[in-house]
């Protein structure tokens, strides 16, 4: 996707041009609207930009590129080559001309993004969205539309396990939520009947929930001015938000090297079962059925976390041995196992199974009681 929002990028800057342009000065713009960035090295990224203008030249046919965009080149100062889009073509990209690859593009962006684009954007990008889908449906005689069209209707994200519907959030506050983002700027809202002043850090899409990620402004001051380890961040469910606005005189303290998904994969998200934030080494002692021995495959393929392993102990016993913490998703997770599992150690974990088995048993120990009571009472 960022190759291609790149690519694009190339075209309107050549679309609004008054000269023709070097490799050089695209790269530069590339550079200054943050489509690239300068910490690569300079040659790298040309190479990048020169690889984008022969794609964006076309295919070879015959020794001709097939230029669907109508890009012109000509031989400039040295050895340079200047790119300017044909003055002459109603271009702005033609629909008639939209490659095949695009057209996808466009259908699945609309298709998978258009609940959570800016409001701005989805608007901006509607005629793009409606002539793609159009080019996808065109010429019978043509069998690669038709193809396209049934990758598009192939695709799906889905959630796994009990599915949740999602709740209903205002896209105006997502909208505002990503111009704070936008503007470097802090945002206000209310939530959950308290008023709160945030450093927006990003926008977490965790199915079926949103949250903005951030921090309260005395959190993101604290540690912005001090040597500690980065700390205080909040997560808002955004359906939750309520009057929210941006304080366009208040910068946003979010270092430059944040990434959310680093601090999405260190488990930020998940939900702890106690205060308890320290990681332990799992043992869990696995008696896998011969009919279902392809859960060691799925373990293998998807482990719970970088350094687990797994051992074979006897015919059809296992252990598996993995840094984990105290976690609502751990529980569940071995909660879905518990017919063929035994946590080993840590011994805190095994008495968190333990707590919460009880607990269960209990519930549904008293109702069946009370069931049995109330059928004997009747008979």
């Amino acid at each position: 996707m960022d190759t291609f929002l790149r690519r694009l990028a190339i075209l309107e800057y050549l679309r609004v041009s008054s000269k023709p342009r070097t490799t050089e000065e695209i790269l530069q713009h590339l550079v200054d609207t943050d489509y690239l960035y300068d910490t690569v090295q300079h040659r790298s990224l040309l190479r990048t930009v020169q690889r984008d203008m022969l794609f964006l030249l076309g295919e070879m046919d015959e020794g001709e590129p097939d230029n669907a965009f109508g890009l012109e080149t000509e031989q400039g100062p040295g050895r340079t080559t200047l790119w300017r889009l044909d003055p002459y073509t109603d271009l702005h990209f033609d629909f008639e001309k939209m490659p095949q690859f695009m057209a996808m593009a466009f259908a699945m962006t609309r298709k998978h993004l258009k609940d959570i684009l800016p409001k701005n954007t989805a608007s901006e990008l509607t005629r793009f969205f409606t002539q793609a889908e159009s080019r996808l449906e065109q010429s019978e005689k043509s069998l690669s539309p038709k193809l396209y069209k049934r990758l598009n209707d192939s695709i799906e994200f889905y959630q796994r396990g009990q599915r949740l519907q999602a709740a209903p959030f205002e896209m105006e506050v997502l909208d505002t939520i990503y111009r704070g983002i936008i503007q470097g700027c802090q945002v206000a809202f209310n939530y959950r009947g308290k008023e709160y002043r945030i450093h927006p850090y990003g926008v977490a899409i965790l199915l079926p929930k949103l949250y903005l990620i951030g921090k309260k402004h005395e959190d993101a001051v604290a540690t912005h001015s001090s040597s500690q380890a980065d700390s205080g961040f909040r997560s808002f469910l955004i359906n939750k938000i309520e009057s929210i606005y941006v304080l366009p005189q208040q910068p946003a303290l979010v270092p430059e090297d944040f990434r959310l998904k680093d601090y999405l994969e260190q488990g930020e998200m998940d939900v702890l079962l106690s205060a308890d934030a320290d990681s332990y080494v799992l043992t869990l002692r696995l008696s896998v059925p011969s009919h279902r021995l392809n859960l060691l495959d799925d373990l293998s393929d998807s482990p719970i976390s970088p350094d687990q392993q797994i051992s074979e102990q006897d015919e059809n016993v296992y252990l598996l041995q993995a840094t984990v913490k105290r976690t609502v998703q751990l529980r569940n997770w071995l909660l879905s196992l518990a017919d063929i599992s035994e946590v080993v150690s840590p011994l805190i974990i095994r008495k968190d199974m333990v707590s919460y088995l009880q607990s269960a048993l209990g519930i549904y120990a008293d109702g069946l009681d009370s069931a049995a009571a109330h059928f004997i009472a009747k008979t």
